[in-house]
């Protein structure tokens, strides 16, 4: 069989992709060091899913009625808040759990400078400038929002945690 045509080949996305995997486990690692982010945030959490958090959910409801205690359960969609993150906190954030400077300084350039544009019907219309948010699919994105969730996570347990139940549970992602 001939060749008709040679393509270019990119690596430059794969190789991005790659340097994204390893800072986020980098900064996942530092996370934890510095100022651990709760075991109930899931997102940010290696080798757990949604449905360890809907089983250890439905394992503390039906210990506490087992008990005859009160059940409730907050949930919180706070995944659909990337886009809001503001830059500047996403760095205080960071500062504040001490995280390494070359991780901080690698996470604003990787925020800064982006834009987003639409195209319709195969016209491009102008760029704009995004001066908030955290891109969706990278895989630094979910513990560079647990790091920014952290404080809201730890006001909502505090906020809402019943004075005499020791079965409470939060769980996130």
């Amino acid at each position: 069989m001939k060749l008709k045509s040679y393509r270019t080949v990119s690596l430059l996305s794969c190789m991005g992709k790659v340097v994204e995997k390893l800072v986020a486990d980098l900064l996942s690692d530092e996370a934890q060091r510095r100022a651990p982010i709760s075991d109930r945030q899931f997102c940010s959490s290696k080798k757990r899913s949604a449905i360890d958090a809907a089983a250890i959910m439905v394992d503390t409801v039906y210990s506490a009625l087992k008990e005859d205690n009160i059940t409730g359960v907050l949930l919180m969609d706070i995944m659909a808040a990337f886009q809001s993150v503001a830059r500047r906190r996403q760095m205080h954030a960071m500062k504040a759990k001490q995280i390494d400077g070359d991780l901080i300084e690698w996470t604003e350039r990787f925020l800064s400078d982006r834009t987003a544009e639409m195209i319709i019907e195969g016209n491009v219309l102008h760029s704009h400038p995004m001066e908030a948010g955290i891109p969706q699919g990278s895989p630094v994105s979910p513990i560079l929002f647990a790091i920014n969730t952290t404080g809201l996570i730890t006001l909502v347990e505090e906020k809402f945690k019943p004075k005499a139940s020791p079965s409470w549970t939060t769980l996130d992602g």
